[in-house]
């Protein structure tokens, strides 16, 4: 009796450590769009890079690509339905604020939040949205010039 009891565990100890290994459906597909995303040249990172982003949200992936507009310095943050200015305020004053505003509100609504630095342009998304969404982001933002 004590035997098949052992067996027992020693066969659901097994099938759970086999289980651990195999890669889920959702694990295929984000390994599967990380892979994608870095042929196309963006960078991945966690939220614990150098960034300063407001949102603290574990859910979402930080992805980064070569700034070539002509915004270097500006942080976005969605707030209610749109993304809105952040920081620096002095961007308000800028003559082509609007033009920047109008194309910020164009950028796919998949994005919770952008920096744009001198080298990088730096965004939080949800990565469950898939490679669909990110080639959206990429062709909007590879056309943000000002």
């Amino acid at each position: 009796m004590n035997t098949f009891i052992i067996i027992g565990l020693v066969i659901l100890f097994l099938v759970g450590s086999i289980n651990l290994v195999i890669p889920t459906k959702q694990t295929r597909m984000l390994s599967d769009l990380r892979l994608k995303a870095r042929k196309k040249g963006f960078q991945i990172s966690s939220l614990t890079s150098k960034q300063k982003f407001v949102t603290k949200n574990i859910k979402f992936v930080c992805y980064s690509l070569k700034n070539i507009s002509n915004l270097k310095n500006a942080h976005y943050v969605f707030k209610e339905s749109s993304l809105t200015l952040y920081d620096p305020i002095k961007l308000k004053f800028d003559d082509n604020f609007e033009e920047i505003e109008n194309k910020i509100s164009n950028l796919p609504g998949s994005i919770l939040e952008i920096i744009f630095n001198d080298s990088y342009i730096s965004f939080l998304w949800n990565e469950n949205l898939g490679i669909d969404e990110l080639e959206k982001i990429e062709k909007q933002l590879k056309n943000f010039s000002i």
